[in-house]
């Protein structure tokens, strides 16, 4: 684009001094030459030592390695670790777009087959031992992925409210709404980091 109409100021801001757009896009160039999108900028996490943390890689890494998880977001601006708020596969009411707590035929599987439980509904799953263990082994295996030890998931919240529009976690086209969501569970995100306090 040449710029904003009549706003000198704001096409300073988005167009450098060579005519690139700057998207607010983080990525690096992969082994083959291209360019790969890693994440957004404002959505940078940085921590207590001033370590910046893409949260998207590490949370996609995290859904690869637990088929059950639904959403996850990471948390820890300005503090010393990382932490974890997840949500487990439901069923979704289609007339009012908010999730159930009954747990999805993936999420079923998933828990049987790390836990050997036949577990129903996420209320069960995210007060369970068991899960709770199963999901701290995927946890390890993502922080084992990660580029750096300050990017390691310390600890971790089950909720047993899946992220959705309706509940205002997520934008229309399924982006997290970090701040809110942040706000929303604020007594979790305050627990995750009273216990490592109290540690």
């Amino acid at each position: 684009m040449m710029g904003y109409l009549k706003n000198e100021e704001a096409t300073k801001d988005c167009i450098d001094e060579n005519g690139y757009f700057k998207t607010g896009d983080q990525g690096r160039i992969d082994k083959g030459g291209y360019l790969k999108i890693t994440g957004r900028i404002k959505e940078l996490i940085i921590t207590a030592g001033g370590e910046n943390v893409a949260p998207v890689p590490i949370e996609d890494n995290f859904k690869e390695q637990c088929p059950a998880c639904s959403n996850i977001m990471l948390i820890g601006e300005n503090q010393r670790f990382m932490g974890a708020l997840i949500t487990l596969k439901v069923e979704i009411d289609m007339t009012t777009g908010l999730p159930s707590k009954d747990l999805m035929a993936e999420s079923k599987k998933w828990i049987k087959n790390e836990t050997g439980l036949d577990l129903k509904t996420s209320d069960e799953a995210c007060v369970n031992q068991k899960v709770f263990e199963s999901i701290q082994k995927a946890v390890l295996k993502t922080n084992d992925l990660s580029v750096s030890k300050a990017a390691h998931i310390k600890k971790f919240k089950l909720i047993a409210t899946d992220f959705s529009q309706p509940g205002g976690e997520l934008t229309p086209t399924m982006k997290l709404k970090r701040k809110v969501t942040e706000q929303k569970y604020q007594k979790e995100v305050n627990e995750i980091y009273q216990v490592e306090a109290k540690l």
